[in-house]
């Protein structure tokens, strides 16, 4: 059963780095990056007294993690806080500071990295830490864990040990991505581990995925060297290839001194790089074909589409193309789910929502189909960032020409071709919104854009007699937001378009 609830690794912190986290995030979240400070009183229930330690000790902390231009808050008026140089990344290298001073994150490595190599007092020693502070967050760890969903896997095909391996994973990833590297003196091993994957994979890894496979080595490697093995919680199971043999042999004489690695935690690493897309795709369909749900799941989607009618035609349809990318989608969903912190702001879906209303009506509907399905309960985050993975696979795999909702756009000026032309090319960047580009006024046109009115046209008409300014491009994307939306009722009866 999927997590009810977004894992937000925050909890973690202490409770004063909580409420600076807190402070700190509301800055980023607001374009002036100014702060009422008597709003924020209230609305954290702090005294003044509280809310001043509170900006000393964040100054303190950004002046910690500044690089080269300074990041600091001030207040320049009286009861207004301002920040400046607090960009996302300054905030992530604040929250990694807050996590490593965090005297419940100590207890959560030693409990899932260490537990069986060091006692508890081996660690406190080595940690230079408080007795009676380790202790009491020890005590207290596994009940935190269970109120924020850690032990509730996050995937179909998902025991204990998977579980716990994969949320793992995302809470380093999360909050390590791009600042610093976990467990550092593991780098040089695990340099060498990427590069013999590497050289039996197809293609050669972004930094993205070199970030994200290294990462995931960490913890599998940890979690391997403390005696938590994979087990028969890996349901996943790879058929043989020279290119895996190759590589297991590999990691098998780079880990000798280490460990032994089994078949099955070979096929747990294997099963990731193929869930990745690192193997290519036809890796990724031969293990899919395995779970029936990914394969339910992608009917379903396509049986969305039929039924809601939002195409002219379907046989020039490339289902090929969609499908493939739905069973990736699919797949990682039923699999290696990792808990999204990109593409989740649900403020975002409304503009895809007005600018694709056709494919909104499909991705909507089969969303909520899922939410009712007792076997997968979709958080919020994970909704949106389904939203968003349906909608650039549709964009990505059907032209605008199939399109119900498409949007015919007339370019017509007196000065001749050439002017017309630089119209159409500039249009381009507008390709992506169902338009079609025509030179013919037509019974079908939507929009006339031309460098004089003309009466014999009665559609809309938008009149540019120099080269259109950035302001003109934004009326033109609201007209054509506005025809589409005239258009929806007509086409999708059913739906409400002020409500997408």
């Amino acid at each position: 059963m999927i997590g009810m609830a977004a894992m937000d690794y925050t909890f973690l912190l202490s409770k004063n780095d909580n409420i600076c986290f807190d402070i700190l995030s509301r800055f980023t979240q607001q374009t002036d990056q100014t702060l009422n400070k008597e709003e924020l009183a209230q609305s954290l229930s702090l005294t003044n007294y509280q809310l001043n330690k509170y900006f000393e000790t964040m100054n303190a902390d950004l002046a910690v993690v500044s690089e080269g231009s300074p990041s600091y808050l001030d207040e320049p008026n009286k009861g207004m806080w301002q920040s400046f140089g607090l960009t996302s990344y300054i905030l992530q290298k604040v929250t990694l500071l807050y996590l490593n001073r965090a005297p419940l994150f100590t207890a959560l490595e030693y409990e899932f990295f260490y537990n069986h190599l060091y006692t508890k007092k081996e660690y406190v020693a080595n940690n230079y830490m408080s007795s009676s502070v380790f202790y009491r967050s020890l005590d207290s760890l596994e009940a935190v864990l269970e109120k924020h969903h850690f032990f509730q896997a996050s995937s179909l095909y998902a025991g204990k040990e998977f579980t716990v391996r994969l949320h793992l994973f995302q809470l380093y990833y999360t909050l390590y991505n791009g600042v610093s590297e976990p467990f550092e003196p593991l780098n040089p091993l695990i340099d060498d581990m990427v590069s013999a994957i590497q050289a039996e994979l197809p293609h050669t890894l972004s930094p993205t995925q070199e970030t994200k496979l290294s990462t995931f080595l960490r913890i599998w490697l940890l979690r391997m060297l403390n005696a938590n093995s994979i087990g028969t919680d890996q349901q996943l199971q790879v058929k043989a290839s020279a290119s895996k043999d190759a590589m297991m042999k590999k990691l098998q004489v780079l880990l000798s001194d280490q460990l032994e690695l089994t078949e099955e935690e070979f096929n747990y690493l294997y099963s990731f790089l193929i869930a990745q897309g690192y193997l290519g795709f036809e890796s990724m369909r031969e293990l899919a074909a395995d779970i029936p749900a990914v394969d339910e799941l992608t009917k379903q989607f396509m049986a969305e589409m039929q039924a809601n009618n939002v195409l002219l035609t379907t046989h020039l349809i490339d289902d090929n193309r969609l499908e493939d990318s739905l069973l990736s989608i699919h797949f990682q969903f039923t699999t290696f789910y990792i808990e999204p912190t990109t593409f989740i702001n649900p403020e975002q879906v409304q503009f895809f929502a007005e600018l694709y209303p056709s494919f909104d009506v499909v991705v909507s509907h089969n969303i909520t189909k899922l939410q009712r399905r007792e076997d997968l309960h979709l958080t919020q985050k994970m909704a949106v960032n389904l939203y968003f993975s349906y909608m650039f696979a549709l964009i990505n795999a059907i032209p605008t020409e199939l399109m119900r909702d498409k949007v015919h756009i007339c370019v017509d000026f007196s000065q001749g071709t050439l002017y017309t032309n630089y119209v159409i090319q500039s249009l381009s960047a507008f390709n992506h919104a169902h338009i079609i580009i025509d030179t013919q006024l037509a019974d079908d046109t939507d929009i006339y854009i031309s460098d004089f009115h003309s009466k014999k046209v009665t559609q809309t008409q938008v009149v540019w007699q120099d080269p259109p300014t950035p302001v003109d491009w934004s009326n033109l994307a609201d007209l054509i937001l506005d025809v589409k939306r005239k258009k929806l009722p007509e086409l999708f009866p059913s739906q409400d378009s002020n409500n997408e």
